[in-house]
């Protein structure tokens, strides 16, 4: 209930619901190759408009992390881009689990969850 992004990861989608209940947008992504996320309510605790990956692979805009993995935060975050500045992956691809941990999101989407998401924002994760 109230505010918050709800994440299925079986779909590959993310809803942004407001107070009211209603949904503010909703959109495909592409969450991790792994199982490493267990459903569950999460909440924002950090955020940072540039980041890096932690294998200093790749760089990722408007990440918005709700929980720890193994390696790194998790959190949603813009399709990475590599050295050359080339995608990680297409927007046609999103929808199918290609990340390493987190979860991406095409660009204006993930804008719109950056404005959406302040720290403290619930995040709920469904199987």
């Amino acid at each position: 209930e109230g505010r918050r992004v709800v994440f299925s990861v079986s779909a590959q989608r993310v809803w942004l619901v407001r107070a009211d209940e209603r949904v503010a947008r909703t959109y495909p992504v592409s969450g991790s190759k792994h199982d490493n996320l267990d459903p569950g309510t999460y909440e924002v605790f950090s955020r940072s408009r540039h980041a890096t990956s932690y294998d200093f692979g790749s760089t990722m805009e408007y990440f918005v992390r709700f929980t720890r993995g193994e390696n790194a935060p998790i959190g949603f975050h813009t399709i990475p881009v590599d050295d050359d500045g080339e995608l990680l992956q297409t927007r046609s691809e999103l929808g199918k689990p290609l990340s390493s941990g987190c979860v991406r999101q095409w660009r204006k989407d993930a804008i719109a969850l950056w404005e959406f998401a302040p720290v403290g924002t619930t995040v709920v994760v469904v199987a």
